[in-house]
């Protein structure tokens, strides 16, 4: 699969591809904890969605536009961005893939959670930011 990896296909390594709580997830599940079986949307599949959508440039050019000094500017901006990704459409090759890890779960209803590929450290902190749809 291009787009998924199964939570038995990841470990703290692919952080990158499969962000913090995915990759955590992975390691745990594979070190026998009892881990309820998922997966996780690459990294690498929302950066081809934001290329094939035109998403990604125009979230580059509205950032070259910002005024970073202005809070109300940047808050702005964000609210454009997510509007925009939020509407795109999803490419059909990676709809199916998605669609069908979802039913390989073989449940009615998941827990979908956003994770970062650089979540909390030393110098930042997402607590907050990230959501949690059921």
């Amino acid at each position: 699969m291009q787009f998924v990896k199964t939570l038995h296909q990841v470990r703290k390594n692919d952080a990158r591809q499969a962000g913090g709580k995915g990759a955590s997830l992975g390691e745990m599940l594979n070190a026998g904890l009892p881990v309820p079986d998922g997966f996780v949307i690459t990294s690498s599949a929302f950066e081809r969605f934001l290329k094939e959508t035109g998403i990604g440039s125009r979230i580059k050019k509205r950032l070259s536009m910002l005024d970073h000094e202005d809070a109300t500017s940047m808050n702005e901006a964000s609210k454009e961005i997510m509007s925009s990704i939020i509407k795109g459409t999803i490419p059909y090759a990676m709809k199916e893939e998605i669609l069908f890890s979802f039913k390989a779960l073989g449940v009615k209803y998941t827990a979908v959670r956003s994770s970062a590929t650089a979540e909390d450290s030393a110098s930042s902190s997402w607590a907050g930011q990230l959501d949690t749809y059921l």
